[in-house]
């Protein structure tokens, strides 16, 4: 019940983000298209889409956390017994809700010291730009504190102990690699190794 609520929420923020990005896009090539082709602009569309760019990034690093898609060194990790990648996880994991913690700390003092600041252009309370810090740092928290729980009270799989990617190719091959063990296509034989006398 939980996890389907957590899903459609990042789902909320995809959709979210696809409509940040869309935004930012009609802004930044209707300026050049307004600037080099009718000699004006808009005047606000480079604070709006560097405030726009800040929230994509901070939503987009929920997302990622969720899917356990951030970027990191896992060989290591990857190579080491169950044991060994349960010891990992919780301390990786109280390791990411002490910084989140921070994180939450700052980013909610900004917001209230910058709240009566504008921003010189759009007129913007420059709080704007340091509320996503604080979404993020709360929502990061909670997934890593479920995390957490369902490691040390519930039991994962070997999978959800691994908590970056070394690198995005790389995971996907993995899943193509895990898909197709897992559901192999019809009619297809394994591959027979011929030993090497008999090609010699």
């Amino acid at each position: 019940m939980l996890d389907r609520i957590i899903d459609r929420l990042m789902k909320g923020l995809e959709i979210t983000i696809a409509l940040m990005l869309g935004v930012m896009v009609v802004l930044v090539f209707g300026n050049v298209v307004l600037r080099y082709g009718f000699n004006s602009g808009i005047a606000f569309s480079e604070e709006a889409s560097r405030y726009l760019f800040v929230w994509v990034t901070f939503l987009g690093a929920i997302i990622a956390v969720r899917e356990h898609t951030h970027l990191g060194v896992d060989t290591l990790v990857r190579k080491m017994p169950r044991k060994g990648k349960i010891f990992l996880a919780v301390i990786s994991d109280l390791l990411i809700i002490m910084v989140v913690v921070l994180l939450f700390q700052g980013s909610v003092k900004q917001t209230i010291i910058n709240y009566a600041t504008t921003s010189p252009v759009a007129g913007i309370s420059l709080s704007f730009l340091y509320v996503p810090g604080v979404i993020a740092s709360a929502a990061i928290g909670v997934l890593t504190v479920l995390h957490l729980y369902q490691i040390l009270f519930v039991g994962v799989p070997d999978e959800a102990l691994i908590l970056t990617v070394e690198s995005e190719e790389l995971a996907a091959f993995e899943q193509k690699e895990q898909a197709l063990k897992n559901h192999p296509a019809s009619g297809t034989k394994p591959l027979v190794q011929m030993p090497v006398e008999k090609l010699l």
